[in-house]
């Protein structure tokens, strides 16, 4: 008569193992996944919290970067400080064609950072419009980068507020990120070359610009 085989109770020991050890291994997984998304929401959720909370100009020096590179300054590789290349990205303008910033080198450039709800952003806009319709044969462009607002809501505030300087959209706020924008409203001046001489954050002190601006203009 022929012998019944024996159970292995090492082999069925190390079977139980394995299936624990996967489940425990799926559970990490489960649980990695679930920190890196609450990770990701709010690292969104600071972000859209930045920009739209409006920005207020430091006390020692209103609406400007607290250095400033001179216009015959030899540019540094980019990055969103003064003296270094402007980076480049590219957005959507009105009519959700895609646009690179550095399509308006050539050109003495103010990048106004804002959105519609913005009070600050409101409330210096007919100041830039006015800077662009003063200094606009001259080469300077005012340009307004929307970090929230769709086509219609911002034509139809722009329209209200009677701005005519261009303005572009930040799907996905690529340039936000590139330029590192805490608050709104942040402007950069540029100047011909693409380089950051001027970084305002808050609301422009008028002086202030006009001095900068004048430097690049001459």
């Amino acid at each position: 008569m022929a012998d019944t085989p024996k159970p292995n109770i090492g082999d069925a020991a190390d079977t139980i193992d394995a299936i624990v050890e996967s489940a425990h291994l799926r559970r990490r997984i489960r649980v990695l996944q679930v920190v890196s998304g609450v990770l990701v929401v709010a690292a969104v959720v600071l972000l859209v919290h930045g920009l739209l909370t409006p920005a207020t100009p430091s006390a020692a020096t209103p609406g400007r970067a607290t250095s400033a590179a001179g216009p015959t300054a030899t540019a540094a590789p980019a990055d969103p400080l003064v003296g270094h290349l402007a980076p480049d990205v590219t957005v959507h303008d009105m009519r959700d064609h895609l646009t690179a910033l550095s399509s308006l080198r050539g050109s003495v450039v103010l990048l106004n950072f804002w959105y519609v709800s913005c009070p600050p952003c409101q409330i210096e806009m007919p100041a830039l419009e006015r800077a662009y319709l003063a200094h606009q044969s001259q080469g300077f462009k005012v340009v307004g980068l929307d970090v929230v607002d769709d086509a219609s809501t911002i034509s139809a505030f722009a329209s209200r507020l009677g701005i005519t300087y261009p303005i572009l959209r930040d799907i996905g706020q690529r340039a936000v990120l590139a330029y590192d924008v805490r608050a709104t409203p942040s402007s950069y001046l540029i100047d011909r070359d693409g380089v950051i001489r001027a970084v305002y954050i808050g609301p422009i002190n008028s002086s202030t610009f006009q001095h900068d601006l004048a430097a690049l203009l001459a």
